[in-house]
Parts: C-alpha cells; structure tokens; sequence
C-alpha cells in the first residue's frame, strides 16, 4: 500500500514529475559525457601533464561555476527558467566535444571547461530542486526511485556511447540533454516553489552547522579513500585475475549500487538515515578488511564487489539527495548540496593524479588503512542526530504493526467462518 501512495500520489503528480525528469537527466547525462570524455583524450595518448591539466580546468569550472549557480539563480524569475538555461548549456557543451577532432591545445582546455561550467552552474540548485519538493517522511523512497532510474539510462547511454565515433556520441550527448530539457518545460509546475518559506543562509553558517560537520566529514573520508583506493584495485584486480575481471568489478559495482539505493530508499523512510548510512560504512569497512587480508583469492574480491556496490548505492541516495536536504530544513538549500558534493567532485580529480603512484603502494596496507578509516568514519554519524524526526519512523511501525494486526484478524475471522 505505502509503495502504491507514494508513486500514485508523488511521484507521477506534474510538480515532482519534473523533478525527476531533470535529475534523472542530469545524472544520465554527465557521468556517461565524463567517462565518454576521458577515453576520448585516452585515445588521443595525451601526454599525462597536459591530461591533468584538462581535468584540474573541468573541476575548477565546475567548482566556481557552481559557486557562482547559488549567486545567479535569484536573478532569475523562477528556478525553472534558470534550470532550464543551465540545461541548454548543458547541449552546447556536449556539441561542442566535436572541436576535440582538431585536437590542439586550446580545444582540450576550451572543452573541459565548458563541461565543468555545463555540470556546475546548476547542479546544486537541481539537487535542491528535489530536496524542496519531496517530503521527508517519503524522500528516501523517492531518492531511491530517482537514482535507480538514472542508473537505467545511464547504462542505456554508455551502452550508445561504446559503439559511438567522437562526433556521434557528441550528438547523442547533446540530444540527450535536449531531450531532458523539451520534457522538463512540459512538465515544470506553473508556481515555482515559495520563496517567502525559505531562509537564506551563508556558506559560513552551512560550514559551522555542527550536525552539517558531523555528516560532511565521514563522506568526505569515504570519497578520498574510496577515490585513492579505486587504481589499486583496478591495477591488482588486473594483476591478479586480468583486465576482464578489473572492468567486471566496475560493472558489477554499478548494477549492485543502483538496485540497493532503490532498496535503500525504503529503508532510510523505515529505520531512518543514520542507521543506514552506518551499516554502508561498516560493510565497506568489512569489504576492504577481507580484501587487504586475501587479496589473492577470487572469493574475497567477489565478496568486495558486493559489499563496495552496496555502499556506493547507500551513499549515493543518501549524501547526494536526502542527507543535505533534511540538514538544510526551512532554508535555501542550494549552498548545503553545493558543500555536500565537493568532497566527491574534487577526489575524483585526486584520483587522476593518484594514478600513476598506485602501483607503488603495498596492497595489504592499503586496503587494511582503507578498512580502519572506515570504521573510524563511524563515530561522527554515532554523534549526529537522525534527520528522519524519531516521531514519523514511530508512527510508520505503528501503521506497519496495525496492518499486521488486521491481516491475523481477517485470517482469524476466516477460520472461524469456515
């Protein structure tokens, strides 16, 4: 019943409709463009430095664009008509990856930065998007729903992209997000979300919220380990098993993820978001353990894959779309998902310039530091307040409890009856 009122009186309404249109869009639409990118230049055989250059360009646009996004979109008359003019940035600057055929210098600068801008300028407003027009006591079934659709056409859009040229898959990034944008301004609700219901706040009030820190700081230890430790699993899992077994370990990570956040969703609205961002870490923290102590046996690794899938689509629902929304509460949200989302935008460029040191690195010390900083990541979410208030995880075990109840009553009446 709970999953038939959600979807029927939540998420197919016109106003949530397009909230997930644009979310679902954004994801599908960047990650695939990102990786499609990165093999592009790899194929180039660009020279290392010049590759973190391009990529450091992408993330400082993408990070000051950004900043910039929670400044420009009150210039605007609604935050449809600024998401909508960030959506058509977004075509442009796919289109614009054909300049990568020329391939000189000022294309590979000129691209990156257009594609940061592309992802920056309106990505925390998106985020907010949802956090405003979803209800706390269904938002992590919500999330759950909305990231596992984006996994589903992320993986239709790679899939397209793996058989594409450099100009085909420029177009069919480009029409992807045209695509988004046309049912966006279909869909959008003709009142924008109340202005005089929110508080403004400043990036200083956000950094000194003391339940802001107490979830920032484990997230932010998970993308530097987890980003840092991504080569040496890769460089090991070829080592040990070949390059098939390092791409299935990807793969496998990414279906698991996305079938967990769906899951996950349903959890977090049950038992609240503390106890399941807490049962991500430990798993993880138990996967990288038994990794670090059998790094040779094929079983320990199938048995990382599951656990790392299941923390990556924990984490993903919970830090990207429910955590910073509930922590914001009646204020603006935009600088809460634009803080919470650093951590991941600058450790992926960590990672690119962690790569070629990773073969250095001993695997069992690794994976044993990896393990121990993940537990210890444990300890600020035990001092963090649960942001699903205690009252509504209590009435739904009362509803849960009274629908039991009436079913061992109707099945009772039947035994008498017959």
């Amino acid at each position: 019943m709970a999953r038939k009122s959600v979807i029927n009186s939540v998420l197919l309404q016109r106003d949530f409709l397009a909230v997930l249109i644009v979310i679902v869009n954004a994801f599908s639409w960047y990650f695939p463009l990102y990786l499609f990118f990165e093999s592009t230049l790899g194929k180039f055989q660009v020279e290392p430095t010049l590759l973190s250059v391009a990529f450091g360009v992408q993330c400082v646009a993408a990070v000051g664009s950004a900043i910039v996004g929670t400044v420009l979109v009150k210039r605007f008359p609604s935050r449809d008509e600024f998401l909508s003019v960030w959506m058509f940035i977004g075509i442009i600057a796919s289109a614009s990856m054909v300049m990568l055929e020329t391939f000189n210098m000022a294309c590979i600068l000129v691209v990156p930065f257009l594609l940061g801008i592309s992802l920056g300028l309106g990505f925390p407003s998106c985020l907010a998007y949802f956090g405003d027009y979803s209800a706390e006591e269904n938002r992590g079934r919500l999330a759950g729903i909305t990231f596992f659709a984006s996994c589903l056409c992320m993986f239709f859009i790679g899939l397209l992209l793996s058989f594409s040229t450099l100009v085909v898959g420029a177009l069919i990034l480009a029409a992807w997000r045209g695509i988004g944008l046309f049912l966006f301004r279909l869909t959008r609700s003709k009142q924008d979300y109340g202005k005089e219901n929110v508080i403004e706040v400043s990036y200083r009030s956000v950094l000194l919220d003391r339940s802001f820190l107490l979830y920032l700081v484990p997230w932010i230890m998970f993308c530097l380990i987890n980003f840092l430790e991504r080569p040496v699993v890769t460089i090991r899992a070829s080592a040990f098993f070949g390059e098939d077994f390092a791409s299935f370990v990807s793969i496998a990570e990414f279906g698991i993820g996305g079938f967990v956040a769906l899951i996950g969703g349903w959890f977090a609205d049950s038992v609240g978001r503390k106890r399941v961002v807490i049962f991500g870490f430990i798993m993880l923290g138990i996967g990288y353990a038994v990794l670090g102590l059998f790094p040779s046996i094929i079983l320990s690794w199938y048995l990382y894959i599951i656990l790392d899938g299941v923390s990556w689509g924990i984490f993903s629902l919970m830090f990207y779309m429910v955590i910073w929304s509930e922590l914001a509460g009646n204020r603006i949200k935009d600088k809460y998902y634009l803080v919470g989302v650093l951590p991941f935008l600058i450790s992926s460029y960590i990672q690119m310039l962690f790569t070629p040191y990773a073969k250095l690195i001993d695997i069992s010390a690794a994976f044993s530091l990896a393990s121990l900083f993940l537990f210890l990541a444990v300890f600020p979410i035990l001092l963090a307040p649960e942001t699903l208030p205690e009252k509504k995880i209590e009435l739904k075990r009362l509803r849960r409890y009274m629908e039991k109840a009436k079913k061992v009553k109707e099945k009772h009446e039947e035994k008498e009856d017959t």
